[in-house]
């Protein structure tokens, strides 16, 4: 496989390169997009990987290019950036990137994210064959069909004509538009009396309830000299559910060629088989769509896991305001160490002077001059300052250090990794939880009030309401343009309990209402929205056997309220309890 790196870093390059061709790909190097774009209209390139930032052309306009071009096959893009917020990461894969990776990258995770771009463009590869053999095979039958002397017309559970054959065209006098759609047992198609064309009707009928071929046999005139033998094959046309939705007449006026009888039983096996080898087409170009669908379930994963990393990125940043405190009063409670450690030595010194032998004790006067000695260095360390200054410190410090745990212990009940079971919560603890998670998206935009009503405990899949209220909080502060309030407000209404969410921000169009929670819908500027948040949360909303509901008025602001039943959802069993003893009761 050919692979197009571009990149305006020697080092990186060269990187690459190594990793690239240890995996046996075939390297093909430029320095910058616009180099990069003209090799690519020159040669087969299957995988590209590009830096953003790069002279002349930039990888995001490369991504644009490479996506307006028509090269005849699918091109896998991984865009390499410094970057890490959403928005950014967003803007990748909106100019046509398939993946990305972030500087400093991992020589294994570059190695894995290329072999999935592999994977992919093999089952496109796939997909295109699949597609080109069913093209040929439905080619083949409209051949095999023109070529036939027999008259063949397909008809639906109405009776009307779907397709014909160059035969039965030839032998009504008529094109195919003229007959398309039209009534097949018009008397004007069929060179025979009603009563005749009655019969073949009525078998026809008969094929679509039992789905059963049909073989008759129509005798026209009088004398034996002046009679006609037409042959009728009926024959049904099954979908992939196994239903009949056409029938296939082959006709034939059998007079002169009853001899022939076999020759056309063999052609009708071998009609027969053609269809049979279109369904088994069908079926393959079946698994692929799945398969292809499946990998689109990845690419949506991927792109939630974007959402989580913007989220870290804000956890991250509350957390390094105390951290960054800390440190530097640990780095001035050093210094006052090192102090207070001099003026102790100085002390000792004093203490070990004057305790001594009484012959080789200091006189008065000397004895004076040193403790003079050692206030002039208490006054020059400010050890008076130190010692003040140290409780506010290790206070200050021990709050950071709080704020740290808490925001720790939040993350934690917030994600609950690997747990996805029905669990007693306090619905309350846990929209302050994730408040404290997104607390740095909201802060600079909304004052938040909380209006808690007193609720029991409700059995519920606790990390995934939390998804649900991170949702709505976030797009009631992306909602506010500059400052305005968020309103949280929880109640039990019966054994259900409602949670609503109110903020002043710009409101929705009442044309966009009922649209809101379909997947990729979002009235965001892009790269700003993926469409995928309020789906998600509706689907969960669905899952907790609840409701979730909608007002919004434009310039006033949008309430989001959801209900859900306090014992959860009812088509599960209920989780065992537990004695005191740790066994289950």
């Amino acid at each position: 496989m050919n692979v197009l790196i571009a990149d305006d870093n020697d080092l990186v390059l060269d990187l690459l390169s190594d990793i690239l061709e240890n995996l046996n790909y075939t390297v093909v190097r430029a320095r910058d997009g616009q180099e990069a774009w003209d090799i690519y209209q020159k040669g087969s390139v299957q995988l590209v990987i590009t830096d953003w930032a790069m002279p002349r052309m930039n990888g995001l306009e490369l991504c644009r290019k490479i996506r307006s071009s028509d090269t005849g096959h699918y091109t896998y893009i991984i865009v390499i950036t410094g970057g890490g917020q959403k928005n950014e990461l967003l803007e990748i894969l909106q100019c046509g990137a398939d993946d990305y990776i972030k500087k400093p990258f991992d020589p294994k995770e570059l190695q894995a994210r290329v072999k999935a771009g592999e994977r992919i463009l093999l089952l496109e590869q796939e997909h295109n064959s699949l597609q080109r053999t069913l093209i040929e095979s439905r080619n083949k039958l409209r051949v095999v069909l023109d070529s036939l002397p027999e008259e063949i017309v397909s008809i639906d559970a109405n009776c009307c004509i779907v397709s014909a054959n160059n035969a039965f065209l030839k032998g009504k006098g008529v094109s195919f538009d003229q007959i398309a759609g039209a009534p097949c047992f018009d008397p004007r198609h069929w060179n025979m009396p009603a009563v005749n064309i009655a019969n073949v009707q009525n078998h026809v009928l008969d094929i679509f309830h039992s789905g059963v071929i049909r073989f008759v046999y129509e005798t026209i005139g009088g004398s034996d000299r002046e009679k006609r033998h037409i042959e009728f094959h009926l024959l049904p046309i099954r979908d992939d559910s196994g239903n009949v939705y056409q029938v296939a007449i082959v006709s034939k006026d059998i007079t002169e060629y009853l001899q022939r009888s076999e020759q056309i039983k063999s052609l009708n096996q071998e009609l027969q088989k053609a269809l049979d080898q279109v369904q088994e087409k069908n079926s393959e170009l079946v698994e692929t769509l799945k398969r292809l669908k499946e990998t689109q379930s990845q690419i949506l994963q991927t792109e939630k896991m974007a959402s989580i990393g913007q989220l870290a990125a804000g956890v991250a940043h509350e957390i390094n305001n105390p951290v960054g405190f800390v440190s530097s009063n640990l780095k001035t409670l050093t210094d006052y160490q090192q102090n207070i450690g001099r003026i102790i030595s100085e002390y000792r010194q004093f203490i070990g002077s004057v305790s001594g032998e009484k012959d080789s004790r200091p006189d008065m006067a000397a004895t004076e001059a040193m403790a003079a000695q050692i206030r002039e260095k208490e006054s020059e360390l400010d050890i008076a300052y130190i010692l003040e200054d140290i409780p506010g410190l290790i206070h200050e410090s021990r709050e950071g250090m709080d704020r740290i745990k808490k925001i720790v212990l939040d993350l934690k009940d917030f994600s609950h990794p690997g747990e996805d079971v029905l669990k007693l919560v306090n619905i309350n603890q846990n929209m302050d939880s994730t408040l404290n998670i997104v607390w740095n998206e909201l802060k600079y935009k909304a004052t938040i009030i909380k209006e808690y009503a007193e609720l029991p405990q409700v059995r519920c899949y606790p990390q995934q309401l939390n998804q649900v209220f991170m949702n709505l909080l976030v797009n009631a502060a992306q909602a506010i343009e500059k400052q305005g309030e968020i309103h949280i407000a929880t109640r039990q209404v019966g054994d259900q309990v409602d949670i609503t969410v109110s903020d002043t921000g710009q409101g929705i169009p009442k044309e966009n209402l009922t649209r809101i929670f379909d997947p990729f819908f979002t009235t965001k500027p892009v790269g700003k929205g993926t469409g995928l948040g309020l789906n998600v949360t509706y689907n969960i909303v669905k899952k907790h056997e609840g409701s979730i509901n909608v007002q919004s008025e434009l310039g006033k602001g949008t309430t989001f309220s959801i209900r859900i039943p306090v014992n959860g959802p009812s088509a599960l069993p209920p989780e065992p309890e537990k004695s005191s003893n740790g066994v289950k009761i």
